[in-house]
């Protein structure tokens, strides 16, 4: 007993530290209590040990150097080895799982590069342009973030690399481009990708007046594609419900009147042989607008727009064209504790195109609710509502017919609020109990 004493006593001695970090209610203590004092404090500087040296292990981890990835595995290795009462004492477990998370991120961004270095052929003319600036992504990475890019990809950006061209090339592609043919403006954008490379490597100089012959090829890539553009909107503004047989002919005799090149800039010309081959039926009244007059300033379907005010009116305005989104309503809000709700616009039934006014005038109880499209009342299939807020609990709306007279009006409430659905234009009147 005296020996046990003895030994017990130096192991006080040589580890102290270690007996005031171990709770005294852990399982540990409780496993170890009928076992001699010596044997019990000899377990306990082994946990500590282990713990403290996944605890060192995680504080090396550096997430900018070389070494984060070894680091950080000989951390997760050494922590999957404790048992689970030693891991619950790893005070700075946090770090262990955020390096995780950063790996991850490395990862993901490792591939991004590697998907941009791959992105073009080696054999392309935009080869060298893509490995450039590759590069210059690559580099702006921390070392450690460059360890997860690949062996191969890391070689590729870090070596010397020479651009697919020579001058000769570059001046003799130059010299070759021809306005008609189809390939046109590729032949023009990839000479200019060659001559940039080239640029990029080293100071060339070309011959007189070649450098001119490409600037004036790229000022007829973009005539080309203005042209283009024309007929495109031409052909989007086509629409069964305005547009007449004159119309049609008159964006078609427009297209024929374009270069092949320019033809196959045109997206949408099969919708445009839909309309000459009679797949649509056409207004025959001659009053069909190929373009309707739209407003810059109206509305965006799918989102909030505060209307405009002048006195006690509110205006809005809406785009009706078959080029604007039919599927979101309008949202139009005002500063009198009102909101104007349009339905989608697939759900209007009148067939005109151009812009709808919206109005509303607020005066005491009385709200009046105006929606024109060229002039012309709508109708909606779904309803237009009005949104009144601060409205007494003991308030109802009632409609105003055009002898004066009080109709009842569709509305409902919420709280506060009262919405009031109408398919037309319409006024109303808050009435009190």
């Amino acid at each position: 007993m005296t020996n046990k004493k003895r030994l017990a006593l130096l192991a006080l001695v040589a580890v102290p530290s270690l007996i005031y970090t171990t709770p005294a209610t852990t399982a540990a203590a409780t496993d170890f209590s009928n076992q001699p004092t010596a044997a019990y404090i000899y377990n306990v500087a082994n946990y500590n040990s282990n713990v403290a040296n996944v605890i060192q292990l995680i504080s090396n981890i550096n997430n900018t150097t070389t070494s984060f990835q070894t680091s950080l595995e000989s951390a997760l290795k050494a922590y999957n080895a404790l048992n689970e009462n030693e891991k619950q004492y790893v005070t700075n477990y946090s770090t262990l799982s955020a390096h995780q998370q950063t790996r991850i991120a490395y990862r993901r961004l490792a591939a991004q590069i590697e998907e941009k270095l791959a992105s073009v052929e080696s054999t392309s003319v935009n080869y060298y342009q893509n490995v450039l600036e590759t590069r210059d992504w690559y580099n702006t990475l921390n070392a450690a973030q460059k360890t997860y890019v690949s062996a191969q990809t890391q070689k590729t950006l870090t070596s010397s690399i020479l651009p697919n061209t020579s001058t000769d090339k570059v001046v003799n592609k130059i010299k070759l481009l021809n306005s008609s043919r189809t390939n046109f403006h590729k032949d023009v954008a990839d000479a200019r990708a060659e001559l940039n490379a080239l640029r990029k490597y080293s100071n060339i100089s070309l011959p007189s007046g070649i450098e001119q012959l490409l600037l004036d090829a790229e000022q007829l890539v973009a005539k080309d594609k203005t042209v283009a553009k024309e007929v495109e909107n031409a052909i989007k503004a086509l629409s069964p419900k305005t547009a007449t047989a004159q119309d049609v002919q008159a964006v078609k005799t427009a297209f024929e009147a374009l270069t092949p090149v320019q033809q196959q800039l045109v997206p949408n010309v099969w919708t445009l042989v839909d309309y000459v081959n009679g797949k649509y039926s056409l207004s025959t009244n001659g009053n069909g607008t190929k373009t309707p007059t739209l407003s810059d300033t109206a509305a965006v379907p799918g989102k909030t727009t505060e209307m405009t005010k002048s006195k006690n009116t509110y205006k809005a305005k809406i785009n009706v064209a078959d080029s604007e989104i039919d599927t979101e309503r309008y949202v139009l809000t005002t500063k009198a504790n009102m909101t104007v709700i349009i339905p989608p616009l697939e759900t209007l039934l009148n067939e005109d195109s151009g812009v709808m006014d919206i109005q509303v005038t607020r005066s005491l109880n009385r709200i009046n609710f105006q929606a024109t499209l060229n002039k012309k009342p709508v109708k909606y299939e779904a309803d237009m509502e009005i949104v009144i807020e601060n409205i007494p609990s003991n308030s109802y709306i009632v409609r105003i017919d055009e002898f004066g007279e009080r109709m009842p009006a569709d509305y409902t409430v919420d709280g506060n609020r009262i919405y009031i659905q109408t398919t037309t234009s319409g006024t109303f009147q808050i009435v009190r109990n």
